[in-house]
């Protein structure tokens, strides 16, 4: 990310969307997909990093992370509403067939997976301090 994480970020609000899909349930299922969550990992990847350089100077690095996708939104006539904040498939469908615990529960073991990777780079990142 441009500029880096902003140092006082505590909590992650983690859903991957595009332009066309604020909610994206398979980070898989594309190319483009798979690019857009890098971007977002990255940016993840710099506030956890943000985190960690506040901990060497405050001992204050807690930082928290919800994964956020929202069942369909239904109107009046139980038809799913144009643009509600529903897991999309690659073709801008909802993907009711995709049950939302199902999604979540992908989503943090991913984000999970990608943090430990992440801090298991930890000894490449320490700083010395004099």
């Amino acid at each position: 990310p441009r500029g880096g994480a902003p140092p006082a970020v505590d909590h992650l609000h983690a859903r991957v969307g595009t332009p066309q899909a604020p909610q994206v349930a398979s980070l898989a299922e594309s190319a483009t997909t798979a690019r857009t969550a890098e971007r977002f990992y990255g940016w993840w990847e710099a506030c956890w990093a943000a985190a960690e350089a506040r901990s060497l100077s405050s001992r204050d690095s807690t930082l928290t992370a919800t994964v956020e996708y929202g069942p369909a939104e239904l109107g009046e006539d139980g038809q799913v509403l144009a643009g509600s904040y529903s897991p999309l498939d690659l073709h801008g469908r909802h993907v009711s067939g995709v049950g939302l615990d199902d999604t979540l529960a992908a989503a943090a073991a991913a984000l999970r997976s990608r943090f430990e990777r992440w801090h298991a780079n930890a000894a490449s990142r320490v700083a010395v301090l004099a």
